[in-house]
C-alpha cells in the first residue's frame, strides 16, 4: 500500500543525513503512518547488539552443554551390578476390541506394579519396561550407585527374582522367563545432551538377555557369578552357552525349587538304569565289608545332568541296606563341591 511505499522511501538510500531525511519527508504524513513508522523503528536493533546477544546466548548454551557433558562423564562408572531380564509369557498386542485391550493393559499395569513394589522392598532399580512386537521385557538392576549392600545377591537380588516370579504366577496366572547375571558393567548416560538415557552396558547384561530367551529356560537361569554369591542355595548345572563378550562357553545354572531341594541327596525309589555302574560300586563295598582292608577311592565322570549324583545316592542306599543286614556299623561322609573348587588342590577331600 501507499504507507509501505512511504516507509520504504523514507528508509531508502539517500545522500541526506538521517535527521534531515526524517524532517523533510515526514511533513504531511498522517497519524497512522507515523505510528507504523514508530513501530518499525522500535523493532530495529543495531547489528552489533544483535551479534553480542547471539554470542552471549551461544556462550551460555555452550556452558550448559559443557557442564551437562561433564556431569554425565563424572557420573559414568564401571560397577559390579546384578542384572535381571524378566519376560512375562504374554501377548501384549492391542486388537481393537475394547474389552480385550483393557484386559491386556490391566495385566501390564499389574506386572509393573508387582515388580516396582518388590524392587522398592529389596532396594533395586527398574531400568526399562519394554513392550513391542517381540513381547514384554522388564530390566532391573541391583548395586547401582547408592544402592549397594553387603550380601546383595544372596539377600536381595535373588529373593526379588523368586518373589516376582511367584507373585506373577499366583496372582496373574502368568508364567515368566528370567535371566540374571552379576558382573562389571558401564553405568551412566548414553546419548546427547538434549536426548539421552541412563544405561547399564556390558557382557554380563547381554548374557542376562541371552539367558532369559534360552529355550531351556523353565523359569530362572543364572550365571556362575550369581551362583558363587548365592550362599547355600542349590543349583542345577545346565549345558553351557556361547555368549557375546565371552571367549569360552559360559556355564549356566537353574535354581532348585524347594521340593527339589528336599529331595536332593535322597534315594529315589523310581531310579532305573545304570545297573552296571551300580553293581561295580556295590561290589567294592561288599569286598570291604567281607574282608576289611583299606579304604577305596572311586571316580565317577559324566556330563552335567547325566545322573552322577543319583547313581551315588542309589548305590549308598544299597550299601546301607547291606550293612544293616550284616550288623555292620558304617559312616558315610559327603562333600559337594563346585566348579570354583577346581582351583583348590584336593578340595573334594577337605573337611
Amino acid at each position: 500500500d501507499h504507507t509501505d511505499e512511504k516507509l520504504i522511501a523514507l528508509l531508502g538510500d539517500s545522500d541526506e543525513k538521517p535527521r534531515e531525511r526524517l524532517v523533510n519527508r515526514c511533513d504531511g504524513w498522517d497519524e497512522t503512518v507515523l505510528s507504523r513508522l514508530r513501530k518499525r523503528l522500535s523493532c530495529y536493533v543495531h547489528q552489533v547488539v544483535v551479534n553480542d546477544e547471539l554470542a552471549a546466548k551461544n556462550i551460555q548454551h555452550s556452558k550448559r552443554q559443557r557442564s551437562a557433558q561433564e556431569r554425565f562423564r563424572s557420573e559414568a562408572e564401571l560397577r559390579s551390578v546384578f542384572t535381571v531380564f524378566l519376560m512375562p509369557l504374554i501377548t501384549a498386542k492391542l486388537s481393537g476390541n475394547d474389552e480385550e485391550d483393557i484386559r491386556v493393559l490391566r495385566l501390564l499395569n499389574d506386572i509393573v506394579l508387582i515388580c516396582t513394589t518388590e524392587l522398592t522392598k529389596y532396594n533395586g532399580h527398574l531400568r526399562q519396561f519394554i513392550v513391542d512386537d517381540k513381547g514384554v521385557v522388564l530390566i532391573a538392576n541391583f548395586g547401582l550407585r547408592g544402592s549397594a549392600f553387603p550380601n546383595m545377591v544372596e539377600e536381595r537380588a535373588l529373593p526379588f527374582v523368586s518373589t516376582v516370579q511367584k507373585k506373577i504366577k499366583t496372582e496373574l496366572n502368568t508364567d515368566c522367563q528370567t535371566g540374571a547375571t552379576y558382573g562389571k558393567a558401564y553405568c551412566g548416560v548414553v546419548g546427547g545432551v538434549a536426548r539421552h538415557e541412563y544405561a547399564v552396558l556390558g557382557p554380563s547384561v547381554n548374557l542376562a538377555a541371552r539367558l532369559m530367551s534360552n529355550p531351556n529356560n523353565s523359569g530362572i537361569l543364572v550365571d556362575d557369578a550369581v551362583r558363587m554369591k548365592a550362599g547355600n542355595r542349590p543349583f542345577r548345572a545346565l549345558a553351557p552357552v556361547k555368549a557375546k563378550g565371552y571367549v569360552d562357553l559360559v556355564p549356566i545354572f537353574e535354581p532348585l525349587k524347594s521340593v527339589e531341594r528336599s529331595r536332593w541327596g535322597k534315594n529315589h525309589d523310581s531310579f532305573v538304569g545304570r545297573e552296571n555302574e551300580s553293581a561295580v560300586i556295590f561290589k567294592v563295598a561288599e569286598e570291604i565289608l567281607e574282608y576289611g582292608g583299606s579304604a577305596r577311592l572311586m571316580l565317577i565322570n559324566g556330563d552335567s545332568g547325566s545322573g552322577k549324583s543319583a547313581l551315588v545316592f542309589h548305590s549308598l542306599h544299597q550299601i546301607r541296606q547291606s550293612c544293616r543286614k550284616r550288623g555292620k556299623r558304617y559312616i558315610v561322609s559327603r562333600n559337594a563341591s563346585n566348579e570354583g573348587d577346581t582351583l583348590v588342590p584336593f578340595s573334594i577331600a577337605r573337611p
